[in-house]
């Protein structure tokens, strides 16, 4: 199978508290020998916030004054073109330095290559002010939480990534999430969803096929993606050009009945952004069947991961002189322009928090953002590999909004993950998810905390499984409008749990415009993910999720791995 304390008292190191308790609220972003990107302790994926933060009032509520998350200036979604027309004649600057390595991209992708490539020094660029991507998180009364990615697979004992988290010691931190999720189901929640529980003989006898067929395809017929090397992999590419739909009720014998149908398509719409009648069925159970091993849960979701690479690059920096050039954390600083140069290099340019250009050479450079990105950052990638380019104009994207509520007080009920199925009825297609569009679930933001919590945190996702979602972020009263929306779905999340609306602190809305890529069938058979892998003349190379297609985190440190090598060779 691939692999996918509290704050204060549970060890991010004292070197990250440290940092955090010298954040100069107010300081200049730039210092004046600064190579254009924020100071390093505020690149940091974790962000404190006030205990007593601002609010402004939504319908009753307090919430954060606008979005977290993507920034989408002007309404406008950025690289949806070229943004390399360089003045006054159209060039990009002359480099000014030279390194082995640039990674564009601050994500887990990034932070996975860059760790693992550390002994190079390695120049990473992210474009946000935070690296993280969207597993960055924040911190509320000692309290952390995610803004996106929230948990990892359990890894397989000995294996790269059960290696890497050791190494990282998450196995330190993590709290055991294993076991069927509880589901809400007409206003109550039903612990024994899962078993069919008070429906029809026949109703029963679906759930118990589906148990079967999941448990099947755990033990036995596991598909693994990454696909594994060197391995007879043809029933894998088999399955992959089936949806998910048709090969769960192939594998059932019979049709879905409605309530089973619903708890199925509210765990796709939560983790791939997208339905089961449009996912490949090979990255379906790649999901669906790894989670009977269990999942680790961090505090503040997979920001502890982001965060844990981050100390370690950052404790590289520290070692440089001050104000000097050669800062291997740059964030704030929005890669425009990678081309391939003469003598083996690559330039890469860039364009600081100051709203200018620079530019370097590079011998190897890693792009570990996403596809719709990099592919109007390479120059003539049209040109360089075609299939390439296809491939990536190929692969959809979803968005969707992740709110976190935080509380002034506890919430009794111990529960990781609840999917909100309402009455039931769920939609089946993506025409009809766009009129239905709500949250699908509520996670305990608190919960790898191992003592009593005096004050909670409830993570809701809200993702839009449709091609148009992005959009209804960037109109000027998309944060009105999602506000207005959510509020009545929090109260009814609140007196699920029995907590009194008066104890909402603050609400705070993060968007993500194109966070999830969707493994629509056949992307790997056909040869759709080679074509998004491969790297170009082995000097510019792609690591990130999207290179298969799946929004796993696992995948991302896997790639790293898989190209770390083919990297740094000839170094």
């Amino acid at each position: 199978m691939p692999s996918r304390r509290s704050f204060i008292k549970g060890g991010l190191g004292a070197f990250t508290l440290g940092l955090l308790a010298r954040r100069g609220w107010g300081l200049p972003r730039v210092g004046p020998n600064d190579p254009g990107c924020v100071p390093m302790r505020d690149s940091i994926p974790i962000l404190r916030i006030p205990r007593h933060p601002a609010s402004v009032t939504v319908d009753g509520m307090p919430f954060a004054d606008g979005w977290f998350g993507d920034s989408f200036p002007d309404g406008a979604i950025p690289f949806h073109s070229v943004e390399n027309a360089f003045p006054p004649e159209g060039q990009p600057p002359e480099p000014t330095e030279e390194v082995d390595i640039a990674i564009v991209g601050g994500g887990i992708s990034g932070l996975a290559t860059a760790y693992l490539l550390r002994r190079w020094r390695p120049v990473l660029f992210e474009l946000h002010e935070r690296c993280g991507g969207t597993s960055q998180g924040e911190v509320w009364a000692d309290t952390r939480y995610s803004l996106g990615g929230a948990y990892i697979i359990v890894p397989d004992e000995g294996d790269f990534l059960d290696q890497l988290y050791r190494e990282l010691r998450l196995d330190q931190a993590y709290r055991l999430s294993e076991g069927d999720d509880p589901m809400e189901l007409n206003d109550q929640i039903r612990f024994d969803f899962w078993t069919g529980a008070g429906l029809s003989p026949e109703e029963q006898l679906a759930f118990q096929r589906y148990a079967e067929v999941v448990a099947y395809m755990a033990e036995e017929s596991y598909p693994e993606i990454p696909l594994p090397p060197g391995e007879d992999n043809t029933w894998i590419l088999a399955l992959d050009n089936r949806t998910l739909k048709e090969d769960i009720e192939d594998q059932m014998g019979m049709t879905a009945p409605p309530l089973l149908a619903a708890g199925i398509q509210s765990y796709c719409y939560s983790s791939f952004g997208a339905g089961w009648e449009e996912l490949s069925a090979a990255a379906g159970w790649n999901f669906i069947a790894a989670e009977e091993y269990g999942r680790w849960v961090f505090p503040g979701g997979n920001s502890y991961l982001a965060t844990r690479m981050w100390e370690r690059l950052a404790a590289i920096d520290q070692g440089q002189p001050a104000g000097g050039a050669r800062r291997l954390l740059r964030a704030g600083c929005r890669v425009v322009d990678v081309r391939l140069r003469p003598n083996d290099r690559i330039q890469v340019t860039w364009r600081d928090c100051q709203g200018g250009f620079r530019s370097l050479l590079a011998r190897r450079v890693v792009m570990c953002c996403p596809k719709h990105v990099a592919k109007h950052v390479v120059q003539d990638l049209a040109q360089l590999d075609p299939e390439k380019w296809n491939a990536m104009n190929g692969v959809p994207f979803r968005a969707y909004v992740v709110a976190n509520v935080l509380l002034e007080a506890p919430v009794a009920l111990d529960f990781y993950d609840i999917f909100l199925l309402g009455n039931g009825q769920y939609p089946t297609s993506s025409d009809e998810a766009e009129a239905w569009s709500r949250v699908t679930d509520m996670l305990s933001g608190h919960y790898a905390r191992r003592q009593n919590v005096p004050r909670g945190v409830l993570t809701l996702y809200w993702p839009l499984p449709y091609p148009s979602g992005r959009f209804d972020l960037i109109v000027p009263e998309s944060w009105n409008n999602y506000a207005t929306a959510i509020v009545p779905q929090i109260r009814k999340m609140l007196d699920l749990l029995s907590v009194p609306h008066s104890a909402v602190r603050q609400v705070r809305l993060t968007r993500w415009g194109h966070a999830m890529p969707v493994p629509l069938p056949g992307t790997i058979a056909n040869g759709v993910a080679d074509a998004l892998r491969r790297p170009i003349e082995d000097r510019i190379f792609f690591v990130n999720q999207d290179n298969w297609a799946l929004p796993a985190v696992e995948n991302c440190l896997l790639d790293a791995a898989h190209f770390e090598p083919q990297i740094r060779a000839g170094l």
